[in-house]
C-alpha cells in the first residue's frame, strides 16, 4: 500500500458544482413546479431532445440570482426511488424568510410544513410534484439541539431515521 500521492499527481480543484440533476416522472409539472413556486428560470435552449425522435426528455432550469443551474429528466424509476428524499435543501437567511416562503406555498395552494425547529435553524418542508422532499433551511441559528421537531406530515428528519414511522 502507498502512501499519499503528491500534488504533481493530484487532479487539478473542483470550482464548484456545475449543474444539479433532478428526476421526474411528469417533466412539465416539476418544469412548473421550479419555475412558478420556486422562480427559476427555464432555459429553452438547453432543452435535451432524442436526436432520432425528438422527444423532449430534460430542461435546464437558472436560479438567476445565484446562477445555478438545474437539469430536470425523465426517470420515472429514480424520481419514484426519491419519493419522501430530500437531495437538496435550499438556504435562506432567515427564519422569517422561512415564514415568507411557507406563506408564498400557501397562497399557491402547495401543502407545506409549519416552520420547524431543527438542530441548528429552522427549516421549511414541502413535497414537488413526484413527491420528493424539497426543504429550505435558514442560516439564522439557535443553540445545538437534539429536540428537534420530529413527527407528523412533515418530519425534520425527512429519512425516518430517528422518527416513529407510525407518525407519517
Amino acid at each position: 500500500m502507498s502512501g499519499p500521492k503528491s500534488s504533481e499527481s493530484s487532479p487539478p480543484s473542483i470550482l464548484g458544482i456545475h449543474h444539479l440533476k433532478i428526476p421526474t416522472s411528469n417533466l412539465p409539472a416539476k418544469l412548473t413546479f421550479y419555475t412558478t413556486l420556486l422562480a427559476f428560470t427555464h432555459l429553452p435552449h438547453f432543452d435535451h431532445r432524442r436526436a432520432d425522435t425528438n422527444e423532449l426528455y430534460a430542461v435546464i432550469v437558472q436560479h438567476a440570482p445565484t446562477g445555478l443551474l438545474v437539469e430536470l429528466r425523465i426517470n420515472e424509476a429514480q424520481a419514484q426511488a426519491q419519493r419522501g428524499w430530500d437531495a437538496i435543501t435550499w438556504s435562506v437567511q432567515t427564519r422569517a424568510d422561512l415564514e415568507r416562503w411557507r406563506e408564498k406555498l400557501v397562497e399557491q395552494g402547495v401543502e407545506c410544513s409549519r416552520v420547524l425547529r431543527g438542530y441548528k435553524g429552522w427549516v421549511l418542508v414541502t413535497e414537488d410534484p413526484d413527491g420528493a422532499f424539497v426543504r429550505w433551511y435558514c442560516l439564522e441559528t439557535h443553540e445545538w439541539d437534539v429536540n428537534i421537531d420530529k413527527g407528523g406530515r412533515w418530519p425534520y428528519n425527512a429519512h425516518g431515521l430517528d422518527v416513529d414511522p407510525s407518525s407519517r
